[in-house]
């Protein structure tokens, strides 16, 4: 049976997670208590998690030729939690992706629209603001260094669009390498993470934020929890969040060199007795590696005097360094080692131009173009006996144009919408005043209530008009922020 790596956000209607990450030092986190009692942690912890229902803008599925190379508006969802009082939310980068809109739900069931502080090119981590007119609460980073495998967590998130849920399990492992790039060292974990649960927090007993829950091993066939979930750590979310939320903060040390652990087998094939280190698999042209004439197939065994397990344990090593400063490594070369010493730089591109993360104003102007895609008529018997309707009265959808937002609701000819908000249906061309209009609607989502066959269900439509450059978020430099992100702590009692 085959298995992947799910890397998908939730869609609103069908199902629709990953990625590096990059050392941080946190404040330590406290001693957890001799028992989880994870019903206070969660009662303590839900008023800063919140849920993330995104509009998003993607190019039509192939297989439909008319509407192959258009773009069409599509409906995620995700998590996130607050982090710094002024409404500074946490999410992963795939949750926000191609986003034209992005709506957050507080725990008071209150929606405000976020914007895009900044998101990471390396590791799937992003930032998003919501302005609101009272602080909010918070949690905080714990130490994920620290964490034991068997040690008990609790994930809270909005798995496949239910509304805020909650599961517990163990650590099953920590530095699990998903082969996203060359910092992995995600947290594993047994609690039930689904799409949807992207960009939550993963809570210790203590109640605090020990990952982001990002991406989930399921069964090719069933995109589901098979109890194999990861999650982003939280020192690497820490660090993340505190360069981004200052693009004048000093950047990790980078070298521009690319490992992989150093198996038996391969210590072996290149005539080497080693046990422990990595090997260089490629040097970046220009980078500091490469001017200090490291090349793939050399074996780095030790940093500035300090034995190395592993890759990542040397990319650690390395990023904690202030750029500037010498770095020695041990390099094994041809049966001889000799130290090798080399001055990093600040990362590159540590932030993701936001052309790169957020829908296109052409792509926004092309969805808009086709509406809302539905094409409506008043049921006639001709119809009713077409599309064998039963006795329903409200105005049937004739035809749904393909790669449009209607299409990727699920809404199919055939289909009677019944309702429209409180409103009975009563004619096409009121229905299509309505989706017409945004002033007609609350948040510029119109509701529609749709019976297909026997089933009744609502649908929300996004009627706006979107501006991308309102998805931007504009802030004060982090000096000046209200408080320090990610040190303060949701009250307990």
């Amino acid at each position: 049976m085959s298995h992947h790596i799910s890397m998908r956000p939730l869609r609103a209607v069908a199902m629709g997670v990953a990625v590096a990450a990059l050392l941080a030092v946190s404040p330590a986190m406290a001693a957890p208590p001799s028992t989880c009692d994870a019903a206070n942690v969660v009662a303590r912890a839900l008023p800063a998690v919140v849920n993330i229902w995104v509009a998003k803008i993607l190019p039509t599925k192939g297989h439909k030729p008319k509407a192959a190379g258009k773009e069409q508006l599509e409906f995620f969802v995700g998590t996130g939690f607050i982090v710094d009082p002024s409404g500074v939310i946490v999410t992963n980068k795939h949750v926000i992706q191609d986003a034209a809109m992005i709506l957050i739900t507080l725990h008071d069931r209150s929606q405000v629209r976020a914007k895009l502080i900044a998101a990471s090119s390396l590791v799937d981590f992003a930032l998003l603001k919501v302005n609101v007119d009272k602080p909010l609460p918070t949690l905080r980073f714990a130490d994920s260094d620290a964490l034991r495998i068997g040690q008990p967590v609790i994930a809270i998130g909005n798995p496949l669009g239910l509304g805020t849920s909650v599961s517990t399990g163990v650590i099953s492992a920590v530095d699990r390498n998903l082969m996203r790039s060359p910092l992995d060292n995600y947290i594993q974990t047994d609690a039930s993470i689904n799409p949807g649960n992207s960009g939550g927090p993963l809570l210790d007993c203590s109640g605090e934020v020990v990952g982001i829950n990002t991406a989930l091993l399921s069964n090719s066939e069933v995109l589901g929890s098979i109890g194999i979930g990861f999650a982003l750590p939280s020192n690497d979310a820490a660090l993340l969040t505190a360069k981004l939320m200052d693009p004048e903060n000093v950047r990790p040390n980078w070298i521009g060199m690319e490992l992989e652990d150093l198996s038996p087998a391969l210590a072996q094939s290149f005539g080497s007795s080693l046990t422990a280190g990595a090997i260089v698999t490629k040097v970046d042209k220009d980078g500091p590696a490469a001017h200090a004439a490291l090349a793939p197939a050399d074996i780095v065994t030790a940093v500035d005097g300090q034995q190395m397990l592993n890759a990542r344990a040397i990319q650690r090593a390395v990023i904690v360094k202030p750029p500037g400063e010498p770095i020695t490594l041990s390099v094994w070369r041809k049966g001889q080692t000799r130290d090798v010493t080399l001055r990093g730089e600040d990362w590159p591109h540590l932030m993701a131009g936001r052309s790169s993360v957020l829908a296109s104003a052409a792509s926004i102007e092309q969805a808009e173009a086709v509406g809302p895609g539905l094409h409506l008529a008043a049921i006639n018997p001709a119809l009713r006996k077409r599309f064998d309707l039963s006795e329903t009265s409200g105005v049937v959808i004739v035809h749904v144009t393909p790669g449009s937002e209607a299409e990727s609701l699920g809404l199919e000819a055939g289909d009677v919408i019944t309702m429209v908000g409180d409103d009975p249906a009563r004619t096409a061309s009121a229905v299509d005043k309505r989706l017409d209009h945004p002033e007609a609607a609350t948040g510029d989502l119109v509701p529609l209530l749709v019976q297909h066959g026997p089933a009744t269900r609502w649908v929300t439509v996004f009627v706006g008009r979107i501006d991308v450059s309102n998805l931007i978020a504009t802030l004060p430099h982090a000096k000046s922020a209200a408080a320090p992100v990610g040190t303060t702590a949701t009250s307990r009692k």
